[in-house]
């Protein structure tokens, strides 16, 4: 990030009470002379007129100073990602629907067994009737309804969590996702 942004968005407030602020100063500081250093107290005003006396040389080399912020963000983004990761907590849910999932495809063998043993004794009619279907979607839809909405969950978070990372405002959905597709246009 560019000093001068950082000392237009500061404006009159301190700089050292904002995070880009506290990392602008000794970018600035290293430029100025002695007698001329800004302290904790300085304004953005303050710095815009130290940085104006000086030479159009130190200006322009100022002006390409990088200040460190890129990094300090990337860690306050590594660090809220561990959090959340470390606070998520999914094992509880992650084992309910390891054994939803293997009850489903028990379910699913045994119910192939039936339709074979019903159409071995019985024939194609009854082993493949609406009520043959009926049962096993009564019996296992339970099941598969907890793993679907396990995994929608999931892409839910995993989408959550990469908005929080990127910095990324959520979408918005319902009237006021329609409200901003209009006003997009």
């Amino acid at each position: 990030m560019d000093v001068f942004n950082v000392l237009k968005d500061v404006g009159l407030g301190l700089l050292s009470a904002t995070p880009l602020g506290k990392l602008a100063l000794p970018v600035i500081n290293a430029f100025l002379p002695d007698d001329k250093q800004l302290t904790d107290s300085s304004t953005g005003i303050d710095a815009k007129q130290a940085i104006a006396t000086l030479s159009p040389e130190l200006q322009q080399q100022l002006s390409l100073a990088k200040i460190t912020q890129e990094v300090e963000e990337d860690k306050g983004r590594t660090s809220r990602y561990e959090a959340m990761c470390a606070a998520d907590g999914q094992e509880t849910r992650a084992k309910l629907v390891n054994k939803a999932m293997n009850c489903l495809i028990l379910l699913s063998l045994i119910f192939v067994a039936a339709v074979a043993y019903v159409y071995s004794t019985k024939g194609a009619d009854a082993a493949f009737s609406y009520e043959m279907g009926f049962c096993f979607i009564t019996v296992s839809g339970t099941f598969a309804y907890v793993v679907r909405a396990y995994m929608g969950d999931l892409k839910t978070e995993t989408t959550s969590r990469h908005n929080v990372i990127n910095d990324t405002p959520p979408p918005t959905t319902g009237l006021a996702g329609v409200i901003n597709a209009i006003k997009g246009r």
